[in-house]
Parts: structure tokens; sequence; C-alpha cells
């Protein structure tokens, strides 16, 4: 490969003493540049001498004497071809096949370089085009902008200057693929998209939040890399500064990257491979390279597999013929995929039909097509003759699966564009202040007007006199505008994800749906005691008719107790399990509920001591994120006690319990916990205590810090304290606040919760021996105290 060197100009070659030597150099430059442009050059091509390297353009020493010298000669500059390693395409060929997706951890400065070979071997190896998510933090180190880039592509080539092989081939894939630039901060819509690549650049920026959010924005048989460009080590990692952690230092407390050991340590299950910028494997992806070997003498070599059809399967289609003549359901039936979906859209145009007051939940995990339903029913909606359906979710960049499904459900009923209805479409503000064309609205026009239109969730007044009102990614909206937009229509249906990222904030599961439930209840349970009694007649019309009242209690009780199989007549809930935007079993979707601990494991919990009995053990973080077989086992029910019991989670809090300096975790077992059971077996977690321990501000930060009215992070009591009462003395005293405290869902209400406070309240007034004396965290609190 000829190396690039910028234009000699004609000032240099007119007053260069050695006028004769430069002017060979340029004919030399000048002959061979189309060949320079093509980035081959032919060193045995006759009377084609080639300019010297670009150390050697330099530093080369000119002839004392002013006669005409020969060139020196030149070594051989031909291109260098690597060889891939062989696991890489095979990875993505495995993955097309069982419609997985594939994961690249790229390691280096110039990893994003890579991107442009990994896109072009993907779509060698299936048919499917589709876009590209590329995530950052504020910086790409490339223009973004096509028009800019291609006009300073030409105003190089005017100058002569010439990009090589890796600059041609980026600027390539830029101008021919349709990629989507979307800053951290902005990744909240993207939810509900789908991409067929992402790439997330800027590793230091990264927390579990966005990660959950783009990586399961990736289809089936697609692609994800991840950049990290600022290390050229794994070990690198370890010990790598992230932005969140600036939040944590209170006091400029060193952070220990707890959760980068642990990231670093899940690489080897996690089904994809480690890779440096010019492809090299890294020892970590061993484990990988031979379950790859294995799969590809599973597959004998074979590139299409015909996929088999499950029971499922068979049910989806003989539901499908039976309803094929019914009008609109079988149209819009023939677009599901699972039978999830199938049962889904056919509980949403029953509530249709049946015109009452009903609320229609469905749940499910990412990628199971709950937008698609939602779209399908909307569409349902219009063939019903619904007039007025508002659609709202988080960001109108959530819709976009919602209304492209509702635009295929129209036209399966034969609605025609601009004929029979219009669509409307609006610009909307991206976090690079960009404009966003989505779609917004359907105007429909055939025998009367009917809209289905997008509301901001944040503005619940204008949703009132909806006949329909379809609400997606519920739990990505605050709970009392979710309430507020419900007292807005008789008839709602409700999607969101309960498992993975958002589901970790369970507040619609745990709060509003059960709320409903609830509240039906005793709806149902009123009007059945109310209907026993009034059906019950005596004899006489007497007051005092005993028996009268004893047959009307005892109908009511019949009653009540028989209107628990009615009770879900104004609520009807829907649960996905079926994947389809990947297929079932997918490695990526294992890694990151292992990797975050989304997965909400019900343990039974055996036993139910006393209280009083109860001891409180404090954890060792360390070896908590050390990624063990058994610390991951314990990790995964702390987290599952977590999100069943509070309805405001995130990943993020993970990544908080593991590096912030200032936080504790102490668990209450039973007293029988350190005999031990059965060999691997863990005891039952009954309470979790999180507390950060605050306070011991020098007492000049703080005047300083109130006297511009400003407060650090973190220390939340003292500073709200000393700034409410313009106390900076308060500032100077310890303390601990409970940040969290969670009791298992069984033995909820039990004094298991006020045990476990009441311990640690004599742990931190030294009533508490600590039992492993010197070092460890918790002789740094016990100092601390002192």
């Amino acid at each position: 490969r000829a190396p690039t060197h910028p234009p000699i100009s004609s000032t240099l070659i007119a007053t260069s003493v050695h006028s004769n030597y430069i002017q060979q150099l340029y004919k030399a430059y000048t002959h061979c540049k189309d060949l320079l442009i093509t980035k081959v050059c032919n060193p045995n091509k006759p009377n084609c001498p080639h300019p010297p390297t670009r150390n050697s353009w330099w530093t080369s020493k000119l002839p004392s004497s002013s006669t005409q010298t020969p060139l020196p000669k030149l070594p051989n500059l031909t291109m260098v071809r690597t060889k891939l390693n062989p696991s890489i395409p095979l990875l993505l060929r495995l993955s097309t096949v069982s419609n997985h997706r594939s994961i690249f951890v790229i390691i280096g400065s110039k990893s994003s370089n890579t991107v442009p070979t990994l896109y072009s071997l993907m779509n060698k190896t299936t048919l499917q085009r589709g876009g590209v998510l590329w995530c950052y933090k504020n910086e790409l180190g490339f223009s973004s902008h096509r028009k800019k880039r291609m006009k300073k592509l030409k105003a190089n080539a005017k100058r002569g200057i010439t990009s090589d092989v890796t600059n041609d081939e980026f600027d390539n894939f830029l101008t021919q693929t349709e990629v989507e630039f979307c800053y951290y901060k902005d990744s909240q819509r993207v939810l509900g998209r789908t991409y067929n690549m992402v790439v997330l650049q800027d590793f230091d920026s990264l927390t579990p939040n966005i990660l959950c959010r783009t990586l399961e924005t990736c289809a089936g048989g697609g692609c994800i890399v991840i950049c990290v460009d600022k290390v050229n080590s794994l070990k690198q990692i370890y010990g790598m500064t992230m932005d969140v952690h600036e939040r944590y230092r209170n006091g400029g407390e060193e952070v220990k990257p707890r959760f980068n050991e642990r990231f670093v340590l899940s690489l080897k299950d996690f089904g994809g491979l480690v890779v440096d910028e010019e492809f090299n494997l890294l020892p970590i992806s061993k484990s990988s390279k031979k379950k790859l070997e294995q799969g590809e003498d599973a597959m004998s070599g074979t590139v299409v597999v015909e996929k088999k059809k499950t029971d499922q399967d068979v049910e989806l289609e003989d539901i499908k013929e039976q309803l094929v003549d019914t009008p609109n359901v079988g149209t819009l039936l023939s677009l599901t995929v699972t039978l999830d979906q199938g049962r889904a859209l056919l509980t949403f145009l029953e509530s249709l039909t049946d015109r009452g007051r009903v609320t229609v939940a469905m749940t499910a995990a990412r990628g199971r097509g709950k937008s698609a339903s939602v779209g399908l029913c909307l569409a349902g909606a219009v063939g019903f003759g619904y007039g007025t359906v508002y659609v709202t979710s988080p960001s109108p960049n959530n819709l976009t699966t919602t209304f492209e499904f509702l635009l295929k459900g129209l036209k399966a009923l034969k609605y025609e564009e601009h004929k029979d209805y219009t669509v409307k479409y609006s610009k909307y503000k991206d976090g690079r202040g960009d404009d966003v064309k989505v779609v917004t609205g359907v105007e429909v026009h055939r025998s009367h007007k009917q809209v289905v239109t997008y509301l901001p969730p944040s503005n619940p007044s204008l949703f009132h006199n909806a006949d329909l009102i379809a609400v997606d990614e519920a739990a990505g909206i605050p709970l009392p505008q979710v309430k507020a937009i419900m007292g807005c229509s008789d008839m709602v249906f409700l999607s969101s994800t309960v498992t993975g990222y958002e589901g970790t904030g369970r507040a619609l599961s745990l709060k509003l749906i059960k709320d409903i439930r609830e509240r039906n209840k005793k709806k149902v349970l009123r009007e059945s005691v109310e209907e026993a009694i009034s059906s019950t007649k005596g004899s006489s019309s007497g007051k005092k008719d005993s028996a009268l009242h004893e047959s009307r209690w005892k109908n009511a009780a019949s009653a009540a107790a028989n209107s628990v199989a009615s009770v879900t007549g104004g609520l009807k809930e829907i649960e996905l399990k079926e994947p389809i935007r990947y297929g079932k079993g997918d490695p990526v979707e294992k890694w990151l509920n292992n990797l975050l601990a989304l997965n909400q494991n019900e343990k039974v919990i055996k036993g139910r001591p006393a209280p009083r009995e109860c001891e409180l053990y404090s954890v060792d973080r360390d070896a908590l994120f050390s990624y063990h077989k058994l610390s991951e086992q314990f990790l995964q029910r702390m987290m599952s006690l977590y999100t069943s019991a509070h309805y405001k989670n995130s990943p993020n809090d993970l990544q908080m319990l593991s590096d912030a300096p200032q936080h504790r975790v102490f668990v209450l077992l039973s007293p029988t916990a350190e005999e031990g059971g059965e060999e691997g077996e863990l005891p039952d977690i009954l309470a979790i205590v999180q507390v950060a321990l605050e306070g011991n501000i020098n007492k000049k930060n703080v005047e300083a810090q109130l006297a511009r009215g400003q407060r650090s992070a973190g220390d939340l009591i003292p500073w709200t304290l000393a700034q409410q009462f313009g106390d900076s003395d308060f500032a100077k005293l310890s303390g601990a606040r409970i940040v969290r405290l969670a009791v298992a869902e069984e033995v909820q209400g039990m004094g298991y919760g006020s045990r476990a406070v009441e311990e640690l309240w004599r742990y931190f007034n030294g009533d508490v021996v600590n039992l492993r004396g010197e070092g460890g965290e918790d002789s740094d609190e016990e100092s601390e105290q002192e």
C-alpha cells in the first residue's frame, strides 16, 4: 500500500538550492498520482519511480553538490492483506441461522474503524438490510453530516490529498449506509426501535441503563459492537474511571470500579468475541471459540436451516384458519407472528367489540411484539368505527413500530393512502439539535372522520372525550400521569415492559395494575353483596325477623366468595413470552440479564423464624461482585428481592451498589444461616438494608458552597439541613442514611424490616461485635464512627 503525501509546492521547487533533485521527486510524485489514489502501486512497472516513505521524505539528506543525483532506491510498497480469523465470520453466520444476535467487544484506540468491516461481513451472511444505531457521548471523531463530509473529500482531492484504504472504506460505509447517530443522554428515544447493527462508542460513558436501552434494539441476526477505545488491554478496564464515578466521589474518596471488573469477567460467558482493532482474538475468547467450533460441526456446513414448526405455530395456524372469514379479525390476525401475539390481538379486538369500561394491560419482556400488537389493535379500532383514538408514549420516536403496523393493518383492511386516509408527520428536535421526522397521526375519511393521533403524556387534560386511549411503554411515563390519562376514557390499553430495563421500575405492575385490580375487586364484591341482599326476602316484613337477617348474611358471604372468579371483568391482563425480534434462547439476552441481575427469580422462603432470633450480616462487596458462582447466585437473589419489593428501581442501582465508596449493604438472615444446608445452597434473604455513610464535611467548604447557593452531590441529609436552617456546623457530624430497605414479598408485615433497622442501630452504636476483626469495609465503618 502506497503512503499518502502532501503536494509539493511550486515555491519550494523554485527557491530550493537543489532544484534538480526536487524536480525529479515532483515528477515521480505526479507520475504515480493516479496510482496513489487507488492505494496500489506496482513497483515492477517500468519508468515508475516511487516517492519515498513519509519518514524518509523529510529526513533523507539532500546531496551536497548541485548536480543531478539519481533517486534513492525505495522499498517494495505493495498492499499487504491479513487473513481474518475464521471465528469472526463463523459467529456472524451462526447468528444468522439461529436468528440470534452476535456481539463483539473491540479493544484499541482505533476500534471504531473496524465497524465497516463487520457490517460488510454481516451483510454477506444475511439478505436482510437494516439501519445502524451509533451511540456516543458527545464527540464522534468524524463528521456525521454527509454533505459536509463529501465537500471535504472533494476539497482534499483538488489539493492532491488522498486518504488511505481505511478512511475510504469508512467514508463509503457512512455514505452508503443508513446510520442513525444518538447521544447517550438521548438513548431513551430509541426504545421500541429496531436496528440491524448497534455500535456503542465511548465505553467510559456507558451506564447499565444505556446498555439495556441500546442492546435490546438490535434484531436477530444483527451485530452489536462495543468499542473500548481508551485502553489497549482488558486489564486496563479494571481501573478505568467512568463518568458516573464523579457523582460517587464525596470528599474526594477513591472509587473502586468493581462493576468494570465484573463486566470483564463476564465476557468469557457472553457468547461473543473479544478482539483487538486488527481482529486478533484475545485469550478471554477461548471458550467462545470452542462453542463456535461445536456449533459449526452441528451445522454440518449448511448455511440455510429450515425452521421447524412448534406446537405453538401449529395452534396459531389453526386459529387463523378458523377466523379467516371473520371481518377485520381474520385479516389482522394473519399479520401476527407468534401465538402469544395472536391471543393478545384477539383480546384487544374482543374488548373493542364489547365497548364497555375496560382496561387491558399487556406486559412482556423486550422484543416480544408489544408495539406491533398495539398498532394492529389501532387498525382494528378504525375498522370497528372508533372515531377518536389517542396514542401516547414517553417520546414520539417510541411509536415508530406502532404506527408502522397501524399502516400495515389499514393496508390489509383495503384502506388506500390519500384516498381513504392521510398520514401526518411532525418534526422533533433530537439531542443533537437535528430535526427528526416521525409519524404522529393518521386521519381516516372513508365513511366518517376518524383520527388516530399522538399526544404527549405530560398534559393529561388533552385526552378527554377519547373513545380509546393506547399507552405504549407505560413504564417510562411517571405513574401519576398514567393514572390521570386512564381517567379520561372508559377504554384504555396499556403496553409496557416489566422485565429487563423497564421492568426494574415496576411501578406499573406493583402499583398501577395492583390498584386497578383491588379497586375492581371491591366494586365486584360490593355489587355482588348488594344484589344478594336485595334478592333475599323473608316471609314477614317485621324488623326483628332474625331468620331473614341470617339468610341475607349467608347469601352475602356466599356471593362474596363466588365473585372472586369474576373480579377480572374490568381488567384484562396479557403477557407475551415468546420473542419476535430475535430467536428464543438468545445468548446476548441471557448475558445481559445475568450481568445486570435483571432476572426476577421467585425464590420461595422455606422457613419463617421469629424476627427477634434473626441476625444482621454485613456483605463484603469485593466478594459479592467477584463473579464467583455462589456470589453471583447471592447477588441475583438480592437484586430480585429489590425488584419485587420496590417499584422504583433501575439497572444503575447495581453500579451504585458496587462502586459507590460510601455505600454499605446488610442482609437479615435466619439464625441457622451459618449452619449450612445442602452443598452449594445459600441461606434465604429475609431483608436487605442499603446504607450510605454521610457527613463529616469541612465547615469552610460548606460555607463557601452555601454562599454561592450550591451543594455537592451526595450527603443528602447534611446538605439539606445545612441549607434549610443555615447551620454549617451540622454538616460536620457523621451519620448513616438508609437508602433502601427491602423485605421479601412473602414475609412482609411480619416484623423483619423492623428487626433489621433495630440491629443496624445497635451495630452503629457499638452494641454488636464485628466478627470479621481487622480489615474490610466493616472495620472502616467502626473507625469512622469512633
